[in-house]
This record gives C-alpha cells, structure tokens and sequence, in this order.
C-alpha cells in the first residue's frame, strides 16, 4: 500500500527542520559552490523565504522529496539570500 502526503517547510517542527536543512545544506553548498560553513540562520532565512513543498511517500520504505514546482523557487531563493559566487 502506498501512503502520500505534504507539507510546506514552514509546518514542520523545529527538530524536523534541522534534519531538512541539513539535507538541503548537504545537497545545495557543493551546487551553489557556497561556502561551507554559513550561519544556520542564514539557511533558516533563505529556505524559509522558499517553503518549498516537501512530500512523504512511503511504500514499505520512506521518502521524503522537495516537490518538483519547489525547487526552482528554493534554488532561486537560496541563490539570492545566500550569493553565488562569480
């Protein structure tokens, strides 16, 4: 049986938002050519400026995935807020 849902970043709570922007931090640093070490509230601001979706499916093993439509804002969000080097 597979079960789905969403949420936006903004509805998580505090722990759980740690863990996303860990994630996010992990996948968009290298992408970005960011520097590694920027403040959590850094990120904190830039991703919640996005709110991007985030949905579970799960279907004998979990999975939690940026919607697609969200991506594209998270990624022009985080560019903005958090500077791509020239």
């Amino acid at each position: 049986m597979l079960f789905t849902g969403h949420r936006h970043f903004s509805g998580f709570c505090p722990d759980m938002k740690g863990i996303l922007l860990e994630l996010i931090r992990d996948t968009y640093t290298p992408l970005l050519k960011l520097p590694p070490h920027l403040p959590d509230e850094t990120w904190l601001l830039a991703v919640g400026k996005a709110d991007p979706v985030f949905f579970y499916l799960y279907d004998g093993v979990g999975q939690l995935q940026i919607g697609e439509a969200s991506r594209e804002c998270l990624l022009q969000c985080l560019k903005q807020e958090l500077g791509e080097p020239e």
